[in-house]
Formats: structure tokens, sequence, C-alpha cells
């Protein structure tokens, strides 16, 4: 692909340069920016095809791994809820009971974990785990998931 100006004047030239130059960068911008676009997931939780979501099978592990290194009740945290079991996490904290049984979108705690929480920061916190240890990353969608429609199920104990 060749760009070329048509000025006819010289002291133009340096002019056109810029110009050419500015709509190629421009076009970097665009196509990169598209791209990413495409790559990125969508941050809406999306209902599974699936039987009854276990809290002690399926819900609890991914809240011990992620949750209860501030959340447990040994452990200060502003939001005074402590998730080390059932009927802690039913029993909720200073902002209230996190799970609405039925009403994922409405449960604060699917609302924590996505990434515009109505207030705080977004759940888990990104803080340097101590020992050189990765810090922690947010949940994955599927992760999400699993939470959302044990909720939407009832949020039952099982």
């Amino acid at each position: 692909m060749s760009l070329k100006c048509s000025y006819i004047s010289i002291g133009k030239e340096r002019e056109c340069v810029m110009i050419v130059k500015s709509v190629i960068v421009f076009m970097i911008v665009v196509c990169a920016g598209s791209t990413l676009a495409q790559d990125e997931k969508p941050k809406e939780v999306t209902k599974k095809a699936g039987g009854p979501v276990s809290f002690g099978k399926q819900v609890f592990p991914i809240v011990k791994k992620n949750c209860l290194p501030c959340h447990a009740e040994d452990s200060f945290n502003p939001s005074e809820l402590s998730m080390d079991s059932y009927d802690q996490l039913m029993s909720g904290g200073k902002h209230g009971v996190p799970v609405v049984p039925g009403k994922s979108k409405e449960s604060i705690l699917i609302q924590k974990l996505g990434p515009k929480p109505p207030f705080g920061d977004q759940m888990p916190l990104h803080k340097k785990k101590k020992g050189g240890e990765p810090p922690r990353k947010t949940l994955s969608m599927e992760e999400i998931n699993i939470i959302a429609e044990w909720i939407d199920q009832g949020a039952k104990k099982n």
C-alpha cells in the first residue's frame, strides 16, 4: 500500500508527510482497539444448563480459596462479613445479607464480584500475599456463574 500526496508545491511536502503519519497512527490505534474488543470476554453472568449446584461441593471451595483469606471469622475485615460457613455467610455483615435467594443479580455477593460493585472495591481484593506468592486474581466467569446459579436455585445449604 502506498500513500502519495498530490500537493504541487514543495513547501507543502512536510505538511503532507505529517498528515500521512497521523493517518497511519490512527489506523494502528483503531485496529488494535477493535482486536482487543473482540478478545474480551463479556462480564455478564450467564446461566449454565445443569443440575442443582451444591454449596458444599461447588460454592464453598470457591469461597474458601478466594474469600476466606480476608473473610474468615478470625480475620479483621471492614465489612464484618465472615464466610467460614453457610450460616455465617447467610447472616451477613455490616452491609447486610450478601445473598438474596433466587435473585443473583440483586445479591451483593455477585455484585461485589463484578467489575463495578455498588460500593467499595471488586472482590477479591488484589493484594500481594506474604512469602512471594502471586496476588489473588478476580474470579473466573465460570466461578461467578456457579455462585450465581446456586443463588438463583435458592441458595440452599446443600
